[in-house]
């Protein structure tokens, strides 16, 4: 809400940016080691940031024009292609991640080490799209620590239902893997929305268990409006389900990085068990 809120205000007073639409692409621990730097007075000695991005589509671009503008904390200077980001005005940790997220749409996770405003050290890694830096699987894990005892090969790792209960189709889901004693997380997306992010990672995981053969957009599978899926990107789609969460299709089944619907049989998505 608070990314939201600072997009909002950049982008001027005719646009109000929905959180659902921003997206995690950078999960940043950071070290200040010079306790008396202004970072470590104000945020700490140790912090973290997650760093979300906001694409604005070309209909919004058109009908906006968009120019930066300037706020209590934050005074924008433009904006920038590859290659002409101003690092030198900027903290040092910037040059290292900015355009592999910006423009190479990677989500990254890393530490980074500063002493006053000198970066003195740093490691960076690619978190898969499948892996996703949402944090989707966290009420299972939760879930599979509560039950340390269980040690059958169906709760060794809980899967988690999207589910509807007022879907024929979700509750004959649920049915089939309460009679097979899988452990499972129910997750009620209409009550508890996906977010963008984990809609990525999920359509993600979709793609890793789909038929090598499949040819249709696992981003496009997820949505239940046919025309909304045809005529749409995949980026358009997954916000549209951010935004409007009776348009998923269900029901999902998900363990580990794997996840298929549980359609037109439940059986369909016991392949991932």
């Amino acid at each position: 809400v608070a990314g939201a809120a600072a997009c909002s205000q950049l982008l001027g007073p005719r646009f109000r940016v929905d959180p659902r639409r921003l997206r995690r692409r950078g999960l940043f621990h950071f070290e200040e080691r010079d306790a008396t730097h202004g970072a470590a007075v104000a945020l700490g000695e140790r912090y973290s940031e997650h760093q979300l991005v906001l694409r604005l589509n070309p209909e919004e671009e058109a009908a906006h024009g968009f120019e930066p503008q300037a706020t209590e904390t934050f005074e924008p200077m433009g904006w920038f292609a590859p290659g002409e980001i101003p690092y030198d005005m900027m903290p040092e940790d910037d040059k290292v991640w900015y355009e592999r997220v910006l423009f190479g749409d990677q989500r990254l996770r890393g530490t980074f080490a500063f002493e006053g405003t000198r970066l003195v050290e740093h490691a960076l890694e690619e978190v898969t799209p499948e892996e996703g830096l949402c944090d989707l699987d966290k009420d299972c894990v939760s879930a599979s620590s509560s039950y340390p005892e269980r040690s059958d090969v169906n709760s060794a790792q809980p899967a988690l239902l999207l589910h509807n209960p007022g879907c024929s189709k979700s509750r004959a889901l649920h049915e089939a893997l309460t009679s097979r004693g899988v452990h499972v997380v129910e997750r009620h997306y209409l009550e508890d929305p996906l977010t963008l992010s984990e809609l990525e990672t999920l359509a993600a995981r979709l793609s890793v268990a789909a038929a090598p053969s499949s040819t249709v957009s696992a981003a496009k599978d997820l949505c239940r409006d046919e025309e909304l899926a045809s005529s749409s990107s995949e980026e358009m789609v997954l916000e549209a389900l951010a935004l409007r969460p009776e348009l998923l299709q269900r029901p999902v089944l998900i363990r580990g990085r794997r996840a298929a619907f549980g359609r037109p049989q439940p059986e369909d998505a016991m392949r991932i068990l």
